[in-house]
């Protein structure tokens, strides 16, 4: 694989060691093939003959960085084009996270159309980010009529066994379950899944709460699902269970004791704060609106245009989910400060969130809610490859994947410096900025 692509020198750069959060200065780092090869002072690392040098002075190199809640659109099913026209679509739509850095994507509603895609991008047939990709998702009532272009609906106990094993039999990575899933049927996936050996990720059942997911050690938690019931101090006479109000209840004392609580479950939390920062109130909604990029397929343009979720909430919800984003910043905070696994991951393309440039608005609102940027780094580099069972990835190491973001700035200084790219290199092969852009327009 990617042998024919001759070996990428980087010279004289700087690297964000987002294990330590120290910057090494005047490295150099070449890879060959999909891996890194040597790292080391620039004047003790020799650079192979023949390779591709890449100035680094006054740059800095990062690890890829990894989306771990998108959804890869679209879905041939419910659309007026057949399932060729969808995977052409989706090649140019995985291309776009290139683009901003993204070399690793985990899909949240799969098909057997993802299957194909991940196939082509491991064999380097297709540019795009690694995907890993969750199966169809797991419902006992669907909660919009939608879903069930992406979704199974499993209503007894051998449905949910038969669903995990014939999920886990074509090559899914994950299981993915939903809001209405029936008591008995979750516990039931959560041991079909153990026995099979396919990790467990989604919304949190209202039947089980967040309670329940902690103790089936639900492999990670998306969109902090169930944590603004569990964050709640009211007296339950109070609380009449509408979603979102939560937060506008809770304390830091009880934040904190979530956060360790998950910490001690050793459950993952995607925040996905960016799609809930989507969703406006009535006055933003009335201010204007950041525009597209101009290096975007028409038909993706159109589907970012017709992805705003507003009219999904009622005005008072959304007031209600503006008045609580400090309270859910805190929780993200907390989660990182006590050591439960944090992953950054966006829902994109709801909300108009661009792929790629959804997950660097994520780690910004990351650092807004006072993590570090070294912090919120991790979230989409190492952690992720430690949630994903890869230790030592997510590193700048000799053996690590040649997945690398080379940035004009150091994001340790500034998070903003991820928006000033000089290339990406994914799967080894070295894209220079601008060079994705070209690609899409000319597609």
């Amino acid at each position: 694989m990617n042998r024919h692509i001759a070996p990428v020198a980087f010279v004289g750069v700087g690297i964000a060691d987002v294990e330590t959060g120290e910057t090494l200065p005047n490295r150099t780092v070449i890879v060959r093939g999909d891996r890194i090869v040597a790292v080391g002072p620039a004047d003790e690392v020799s650079v192979p003959p023949g390779a591709q040098i890449v100035q680094g002075a006054g740059r800095t190199v990062i690890p890829g960085l990894c989306d771990m809640h998108v959804h890869i659109a679209p879905h041939a099913a419910g659309h007026d084009f057949d399932e060729a026209e969808a995977m052409r679509r989706a090649r140019e739509y995985v291309l776009v996270f290139l683009a901003s850095g993204v070399t690793t994507i985990r899909n949240m509603a799969g098909t057997p159309l993802h299957l194909t895609l991940r196939r082509e991008v491991a064999e380097g047939r297709t540019i795009g980010p690694r995907i890993l990709t969750c199966g169809p998702i797991l419902e006992t009532r669907f909660t919009f009529p939608e879903m069930a272009e992406f979704g199974v609906l499993v209503t007894t106990p051998e449905d949910a066994r038969r669903a995990v094993t014939e999920q886990k039999r074509a090559g899914f990575d994950f299981i993915k379950v939903y809001n209405d899933i029936d008591a008995a049927i979750y516990d039931e996936i959560i041991a079909a899944a153990r026995e099979v050996g396919i990790p467990v990720v989604g919304h949190v059942a209202y039947q089980k709460g967040l309670e329940g997911a902690l103790a089936a050690r639900q492999a990670s938690i998306e969109h902090l699902r169930s944590y603004d019931f569990a964050a709640d101090t009211r007296p339950p006479s109070e609380i009449d269970g509408a979603r979102f109000v939560g937060w506008l209840h809770t304390t830091p004392r009880r934040i904190e004791e979530l956060a360790e609580r998950t910490a001690a479950a050793g459950v993952w939390n995607a925040p996905t704060m960016a799609v809930e920062r989507g969703i406006r109130t009535d006055e933003e909604v009335a201010q204007p609106i950041e525009p597209l990029p101009a290096a975007l397929p028409h038909w993706l343009a159109a589907e970012l245009e017709a992805s705003v979720l507003e009219s999904l909430f009622s005005s008072v919800q959304r007031a209600v989910l503006a008045e609580g984003r400090a309270a859910r910043g805190a929780m993200v905070a907390a989660l990182d400060r006590v050591g439960a696994g944090l992953l950054a991951g966006t829902d994109c393309p709801g909300c108009r969130l661009v792929p790629g440039r959804s997950l660097i608005r994520e780690l910004e609102l990351m650092v807004e809610a006072g993590l570090s940027p070294w912090r919120a780094l991790r979230t989409a580099t190492i952690n992720a490859a430690t949630f994903l069972g890869e230790p030592g990835a997510g590193q700048i190491k000799a053996g690590c994947r040649a997945d690398m973001l080379l940035l004009d700035g150091n994001p340790f200084d500034d998070i903003a410096a991820l928006h000033r790219q000089a290339g990406v290199i994914a799967n080894g092969q070295w894209i220079a900025s601008g060079e994705i852009e070209r690609r899409l327009l000319s597609s």
